[in-house]
C-alpha cells in the first residue's frame, strides 16, 4: 500500500471513529511489529514498517483500525477499569503486603513494596481492560468478522516481539481469548 493510500485509509477510519486522524509515516516499528502507534505529546503517529505490505488486506485494515482507535486518548482512558480505583487497590494491597516486611528505621522497603504491587497488580488489569475495550470499539465500527479474522491470523502467525514489547504481549489477553470473544457465533 502506498503512503497516500495509507493516509487515505487512516482518514476514512478516523472519520468512522469520530476522531482527528493521526499522522502516518513509514519507519521502523519495534522488531516483530508491522505497525505501531506512537504518542508524541498530544499528537499520535502511526509508524508503518516494511512488513506491513505482506499482511493480508483484512489484517492491514484491523491493524490500522486498532491504531486509530488507540489514538483517541480520552476514550481509551475512560473505558475499562478506573485508574483511580486501581491505584487505590494497588496502594491498599501494597500496604497490606508491606506489613509482612520486618519494621526498620527506613520507609523505603514499604514504599518499594507499594510501588511493586501497583505495577504488578494495576498495570496488567488496566492493559487487559483497554485491549478488550479497543477490540469492542473496533468491532462496533469495522465489524466483528474482520476483527475475528485478524485475531485468528495473529493467533496462527504470532508477532515475534522483543524486549519490553514482548513483556507487554505476555501481560495482554491471548489472541485466542480475544478471538473467542469476537467469534461470529458470539455476535
Amino acid at each position: 500500500m502506498s503512503m497516500d493510500e495509507l493516509r487515505l485509509r487512516v482518514e476514512e477510519l478516523s472519520q468512522r471513529f469520530g476522531i482527528n486522524p493521526p499522522d502516518v509515516v513509514h519507519g521502523e516499528p519495534p522488531q516483530g511489529a508491522d505497525c505501531i502507534l506512537k504518542r508524541r505529546g498530544k499528537n499520535s503517529l502511526i509508524v508503518i514498517g516494511a512488513s506491513f505490505d505482506t499482511l493480508p488486506r483484512q489484517v492491514q485494515d484491523a491493524d490500522l483500525a486498532w491504531a486509530v482507535a488507540a489514538s483517541d486518548r480520552t476514550r481509551v482512558r475512560k473505558e475499562g477499569v478506573s485508574t483511580t480505583a486501581l491505584l487505590g487497590f494497588g496502594v491498599a494491597a501494597g500496604l497490606v503486603t508491606s506489613q509482612s516486611i520486618p519494621p526498620s528505621s527506613s520507609p523505603i522497603p514499604a514504599t518499594v513494596t507499594v510501588l511493586i504491587c501497583l505495577i504488578m497488580i494495576g498495570m496488567p488489569i488496566i492493559m487487559r481492560q483497554q485491549i478488550y475495550a479497543l477490540d469492542r470499539r473496533v468491532a462496533a465500527v469495522c465489524g466483528k468478522e474482520m476483527l475475528h479474522r485478524a485475531l485468528t491470523y495473529w493467533q496462527e502467525h504470532p508477532p515475534r516481539m522483543r524486549g519490553i514489547y514482548r513483556l507487554v504481549l505476555k501481560v495482554q489477553p491471548s489472541m485466542a481469548k480475544r478471538a473467542a470473544r469476537m467469534a461470529p457465533s458470539n455476535m
